[in-house]
């Protein structure tokens, strides 16, 4: 059997791996969370495994840091065997005003982050100064790679504080919600196709630190999505049409996946919406 660790497990991500596995005996899931018994910061030395996911988001950089820097002490006499993957954002490529799908291959730019607003700024800050950390643990001889993650969507969603989760929300109480740029574009994946999208990532971890992203590389154009809700479901969804925001365009070029590991997302989004709905 093999064992997977996921520090971060409170997390989307890690809720939704523990679902997707639950079921798998070829799987043994170890879980670490801030919010439970077993927290990152507090173990002196981690169980043997064949991957690790790190999932970890924090909401200050000193933090996140400190969080870093204890798991590289506890991995610093672990078997170099191990599959590591950095469960990071594609939020760090910063924001995007005209439709064009972002590659794992673009200069990343810090200065694009300060054009983000609120809470997007050091999220995006924190998974860069990551990144780099991690590609350090990967010329130390670890096998390790990165998920740049963008969009998803699954029974989870719901409990977390998202554009997606509060149109779904919306939809099911028939409360009134407004989007107020009507010009955003996204891609959503679904849950299980992100689970199965990780282990095949995980398998890839090497020296060399491969960068993927993880998403949907379906546009999804919120103005449409939401008429569509509208009309199926009575919902009661609007559009702030004076706001003259500029496109706010985020989803993945996903050619690499696909291309060189063969990956592609099953899911039907609109199926899958429906039920979460109902």
């Amino acid at each position: 059997m093999k064992k997977l660790i996921i520090i971060g497990s409170s997390g989307f991500v890690g809720k939704s791996l523990n679902d997707y596995f639950k079921h798998n005996n070829n799987i043994k899931i170890i879980n670490y969370s801030r919010t439970k018994k077993k927290n990152i910061i507090s173990i002196k030395k981690l169980p043997k495994s064949n991957y690790i996911f790190y999932c970890i988001n924090n909401k200050n950089i000193k933090i996140s840091l400190k969080y870093f820097c204890h798991f590289k002490k506890l991995i610093k006499n672990y078997s170099k065997n191990i599959k590591i993957v950095f469960i990071s954002s594609g939020a760090i490529y910063g924001p995007r005003s005209v439709k064009k799908r972002f590659t794992e291959n673009e200069k990343i730019y810090k200065s694009k982050f300060n054009n983000f607003l609120g809470y997007k700024k050091n999220y995006s800050r924190e998974k860069y100064l990551l990144e780099k950390e991690f590609k350090k643990i990967a010329k130390d001889g670890f096998k390790v790679s990165i998920a740049r993650g963008f969009t998803f969507y699954g029974r989870h969603i719901l409990n977390y504080d998202y554009l997606i989760s509060k149109i779904i929300l919306a939809t099911k109480s028939k409360k009134t919600f407004t989007i107020n740029n009507p010009n955003t574009i996204r891609s959503y994946m679904h849950a299980d196709d992100m689970c199965r999208w990780l282990i095949k990532i995980a398998k890839i971890s090497s020296n060399k630190c491969p960068v993927v992203n993880l998403g949907s590389d379906k546009i999804i154009n919120l103005t449409k999505f939401i008429k569509f809700l509208n009309k199926k479901f009575n919902s009661k969804i609007l559009i702030n049409r004076n706001n003259k925001k500029r496109t706010d365009f985020y989803v993945p070029s996903i050619i690499y996946a696909r291309k060189y590991l063969k990956l592609k997302n099953t899911v039907n989004f609109n199926n899958a919406i429906n039920s979460l709905v109902k």
